[in-house]
């Protein structure tokens, strides 16, 4: 979301000496000559880069055929397509990856745009439906709001990528967390990882002012976070007495000097994983069959979020897809505020403060990792059931994930956000411990089916609801019903 960077493969020489003798002088001395040679193998496992190649066979090409894919319009020109190369790091990383898959397979990539965010995704979703209805083959593969895919495959119109071939789910660039999260009886609908930058995008981070930080004599963010000590309790412990109404008008606001503040509500949800609270619960056979979501945990981080959100004057919520925090941020006169790795571009202006970028905090210093979740607006994949060629179309995807792996991620994450945007060295590490600790779920994954957890955690916290566990006792039997028919769905699918 794991799209990702690998570390450099360090190969090591192997040296061999051969001694070879001489024929006999004439005058009956004996000569003898050695030579030593130098033998290095060769990697044909790796670029030069050392990062992983594909096992597509380099002979596969399928003689110029045209590969129809549908993608979302807001993202037509950021994520999938250039028209020619501009001279930005990104940008040029795209056209190349493009033009290298084409010259390997053989084929001709027509990306197809279409409105297909939150509020057009109906529409977006009924050209799949259209098309495999029609048994006409428009589309040889689509990448879909994330979310969206459970709606689609549950409708049996999305093919089984196992069972395909070319596409090879234990490469690095696809996200594996994921993957292991969704296969159902080694059923799998879509995928995602490398080949969706917004996977990288939405990864759910803590930004935080240096500048405030001094003045509040906070302890080195970075050494706190690499000691396991960043911690919600912690966050408040350092935001204790960062508030000051600025404005004077005696009621908490985005003009006010504040602690800790959302960059939206949306981002509410990424304390589920950063919190580390589980939403199902897999039985002896390996499903994701119960929910557990009204667990004492779940319960006590409502309690403690709402709490802290609109009882506490350090902390603050933005207003569902409201910058208003994010502006207060970007002005300096917020200490922390949670954000996603997109955000660095917003940032990147700022000249009145330094800041610097840590993980989402943990519950306490008893959990063992930092945890980090993508929002859902990034890609997946996936191939509709009347694809005229499912193989090819598995082939397209299994290149373009690689190649994306190879120029597009390295030149997004570590040429555009961790040198470009990175405000030091210290934040270019966190960069990579946010990445690594990526996390996914089956829950998250399938929350539209299920009667939307994330959301409804969310929503808790936004209405200053404390009650979770009556929330739970109305919520948890209609969505266990859900999840219930979701598993006899997917096990009866091919």
């Amino acid at each position: 979301m794991n799209k990702r960077i690998v570390a450099f493969l360090i190969l090591g020489a192997m040296l061999s000496s051969l001694a070879a003798c001489g024929d006999s002088a004439s005058d009956g001395d004996v000569t003898t000559n050695s030579s030593t040679e130098t033998a290095e193998p060769v990697d044909t496992d790796h670029d030069s880069n050392g990062f992983l190649l594909d096992s597509i066979p380099a002979d596969t090409n399928f003689g110029g055929a045209t590969v129809n894919i549908l993608i979302r319009e807001a993202v037509a020109n950021t994520e999938f397509f250039v028209e020619e190369e501009t001279g930005d790091i990104v940008d040029d990383a795209l056209y190349e990856r493009n033009a290298t898959v084409e010259e390997r397979l053989g084929v001709d990539l027509n990306f197809i745009p279409q409105p297909g965010e939150w509020d057009d995704r109906d529409t977006f979703n009924n050209l799949i439906r259209a098309s495999v209805m029609a048994n006409d083959g428009a589309y040889d593969l689509c990448a879909v709001l994330s979310n969206q895919l459970s709606t689609l495959t549950l409708e049996g119109l999305l093919t089984n990528l196992n069972t395909l071939d070319y596409l090879d789910f234990d490469k690095p660039w696809w996200a594996n967390g994921l993957l292991d999260e969704l296969a159902v009886d080694n059923k799998l609908y879509f995928a995602s990882g490398d080949a969706s930058l917004g996977l990288i995008n939405g990864m759910m981070c803590v930004f935080y002012n240096k500048n405030l930080g001094e003045d509040f004599n906070l302890p080195d963010m970075y050494e706190l976070v690499n000691n396991g000590e960043w911690t919600i309790d912690k966050a408040v412990e350092l935001t204790r007495d960062a508030y000051s109404d600025l404005n004077n008008d005696g009621v908490k606001g985005p003009e006010d000097q504040l602690g800790f503040t959302t960059g939206s509500f949306n981002q509410l949800y990424g304390f589920i994983d950063s919190f580390d609270i589980p939403i199902l619960e897999r039985d002896n056979e390996g499903y994701p069959s119960k929910f557990v979501f009204s667990s004492e945990k779940a319960t006590s981080a409502i309690q403690l979020l709402v709490s802290l959100f609109w009882d506490n004057n350090a902390f603050a919520t933005g207003k569902v897809d409201s910058s208003e925090y994010r502006i207060a941020f970007s002005e300096g006169h917020v200490l922390f505020t949670t954000g996603e790795f997109k955000d660095t571009g917003e940032y990147r202006d700022v000249d009145a403060f330094d800041y610097g970028v840590i993980p989402m905090p943990k519950w306490d210093t008893e959990q063992e990792n930092y945890r980090t979740t993508a929002r859902a607006t990034y890609s997946s994949f996936c191939i509709p059931v009347t694809a005229v060629d499912p193989n090819m179309s598995a082939a397209v995807l299994e290149c373009f994930a690689s190649e994306s792996y190879r120029t597009v991620s390295p030149a997004y994450f570590e040429n555009a956000l961790k040198i470009k945007y990175a405000r030091d060295d210290e934040s270019s590490q966190m960069y990579d411990l946010i990445k690594s600790s990526i996390t996914f779920s089956f829950a998250t994954s399938f929350t539209m089916a299920i009667g939307d957890p994330q959301n409804l955690f969310k929503n808790q916290i936004a209405t200053e609801d404390e009650n979770w566990a009556s929330k739970m006792a109305s919520w948890e039997p209609q969505s266990q019903a859900l999840l219930d028919e979701t598993l006899e769905t997917l096990k009866e699918l091919p």
